[in-house]
């Protein structure tokens, strides 16, 4: 199997080994940095047995309060479905923010993109860099980097 694969199941090791393979590390995370990690990961590796055809492969853009309402998150969020219907899988990498009014006053909200080849990739990350949310985060420092994967 080429390299550009992995498997659904192991998609959060394959985003470390890429992130290793890329030279670069998550100990100090900032959004610019972080947000071009998964986009690369999502522009140069498939899943195996996904369909970006049929939306089985896709990223999701999401900002607002986290669960408890104690910080502002901003995430973004790889949805794997596998063409033969099992569970929906979710890999998500997200940064915690302190709330500020700012923030605060952006409320919640969310951008999908389901195309990792130009135009669609490069128009999903100019609409991701060019938001409030991005923007309001984007010199800040988190208090938080979560990775994790979700079975729904």
């Amino acid at each position: 199997m080429p390299s550009r694969w992995f498997r659904i199941s192991f998609v959060e090791n394959a985003f470390r080994r890429f992130v290793t393979e890329s030279d670069r590390t998550l100990d100090s995370p900032r959004a610019a940095e972080t947000l071009g990690l998964v986009l690369a990961f999502y522009r140069e590796k498939r899943a195996q047995h996904s369909s970006v055809a049929d939306e089985g492969d896709g990223l999701l853009w999401q900002w607002g309060p986290d669960a408890d309402a104690a910080r502002f998150t901003v995430s973004l969020t790889r949805q794997l479905i596998r063409e033969d219907a099992e569970p929906i899988v979710q890999f998500t990498v997200a940064l915690a923010y302190r709330w500020t009014p700012a923030r605060r006053a952006l409320g919640r909200g969310h951008e999908w993109c389901f195309d990792p080849k130009p135009p669609g990739i490069t128009e999903f990350e100019r609409v991701v860099r060019t938001s409030a949310a991005y923007r309001a985060v984007a010199s800040a420092t988190p208090t938080e980097l979560t990775i994790r994967t979700d079975t729904i």
